[in-house]
C-alpha cells in the first residue's frame, strides 16, 4: 500500500492546496483552485497533500482518461520520479493507466529527466491558455482592437436601457436563467456535461463568497443578458472562467469583457481566458483580441525505463 490518502477535493484544502499552487510556480487556469472546484462535477478530483505537494487524481468522468494532473509544489526529477511510483500503485490498484495531464512548460525538463520514466511530452494547442494584456483589454486602444471598441460604443448607444453591475453570489439563479436559455438557443441539454457548461457555473456559484470570485453582469429589462465571471490569481493575473451572453444583443460580449475587466480588475496586468478546446468559432473569438501569447500545457503517458 502507498502512504497517499486520496479525498474529494473540498473548500476545506483551499488554503493548503494554494499554498502549492503558488509554490510550484504555474499559471495555467485549470490548475487554479477555483477551476478545480468548477469542473468537479464532471472529473470529481481527489487529493492527496504529500511530501510538501499536491496530488490530483481523476477518473476522467467519461470526458477523458483516468490522470493525475501536474503536481503542484516544489520539487525535483527526483521527488517527483519517487511520487509517480506511489501515484502508479494506485492506478493500477484501480485498473487505470498512468497519465499526467496539464503539465507547465516550465516543469517538461523535470518530467523528460525521471529516473525510472520516460515521458513522451504531448502538446495541444487546443488546450493552450491564451493570455492577453489586461490594460488593452480595458481601454481596446490601438488599431487591432478598433472593431471591439465600436462594438462596445454601438452597444451602449443601442442598449440607453441597459445597466451593469459587480457579480455577488446573490445572482446565481439569474444567471443560471440566462445558462438555460443559452443552451435552448443552441439545442443543447443543460445537464449534458460534455456539450454545457451549466453544472460547472452551478458549482462555482455555490462557493461564489469562499473563493473571493469576481464578476460583472449586464441587465436589460430587469433580466441578466450577459455575465463574466473569476479571480485575480498570482501575479495579478486576471482569471475568467466563464462568460455568457444573449447574442440577441449586438455587441454584448464586446461589452461584457470590457465592463468586468474595467470594473473588477482594474490592478490585474495579464488576462488569462483559458483555451479554444479547438472550437473554430471559439478560436476565433479568442484570437480576435490578439492574445500577448499561448501558455502551452502538456500530457504524457509515463511508461517505464528497462535498465
Amino acid at each position: 500500500m502507498t502512504n497517499l490518502n486520496f479525498h474529494r477535493l473540498s473548500a476545506a484544502d483551499r488554503d493548503l492546496y494554494e499554498k502549492y499552487y503558488a509554490l510550484s510556480g504555474t499559471e495555467l487556469t485549470d490548475l487554479t483552485f477555483s477551476c478545480r472546484i468548477s469542473w468537479d462535477p464532471v472529473f470529481r478530483t481527489e487529493v492527496a497533500f504529500y511530501s510538501d505537494t499536491c496530488l490530483m487524481i481523476s477518473d476522467g468522468g467519461g470526458y477523458t482518461d483516468p490522470h493525475l494532473l501536474m503536481p503542484l509544489g516544489d520539487y525535483d526529477s527526483n521527488k517527483l520520479d519517487a511520487i509517480l511510483l506511489l501515484v502508479e500503485e494506485v492506478f493500477r490498484s484501480r485498473g487505470w493507466k498512468l497519465k499526467i495531464m496539464c503539465i507547465d512548460e516550465s516543469k517538461t525538463d523535470i518530467f523528460r529527466s525521471l529516473k525510472h520514466f520516460t515521458c513522451d511530452l504531448a502538446f495541444s494547442e487546443d488546450a493552450s491558455d491564451y493570455v492577453y494584456d489586461a490594460e488593452s483589454l480595458r481601454l481596446l486602444v490601438g488599431n487591432q482592437l478598433h472593431k471591439k471598441r465600436n462594438h462596445v460604443n454601438k452597444f451602449v448607444r443601442t442598449y440607453p436601457n441597459s445597466e451593469y453591475k459587480s457579480l455577488t453570489g446573490a445572482d446565481k439563479e439569474e444567471c443560471l436563467r440566462l445558462v438555460r436559455r443559452w443552451c435552448e438557443s443552441k439545442g443543447i441539454d443543460p445537464d449534458d456535461k460534455n456539450e454545457s457548461d451549466y453544472r460547472m457555473i452551478d458549482a462555482l456559484f455555490e462557493m461564489y463568497d469562499q473563493l473571493d470570485l469576481r464578476g460583472g453582469m449586464i441587465r436589460i429589462d430587469n433580466e441578466a443578458r450577459a455575465f463574466s465571471v473569476g479571480h485575480l490569481g498570482n501575479h495579478k493575473t486576471a482569471f475568467i472562467h466563464f462568460e455568457k451572453a444573449d447574442p440577441a444583443y449586438d455587441g454584448i460580449y464586446s461589452a461584457i469583457n470590457q465592463f468586468v475587466l474595467k470594473s473588477e480588475f482594474p490592478e490585474a496586468l495579464l488576462v488569462n481566458r483559458e483555451e479554444d478546446l479547438g472550437i473554430p468559432g471559439l478560436r476565433k473569438a479568442k484570437q480576435s483580441y490578439f492574445p500577448l501569447f499561448l501558455r502551452k500545457k502538456f500530457k504524457t503517458w509515463p511508461q517505464h525505463k528497462y535498465e
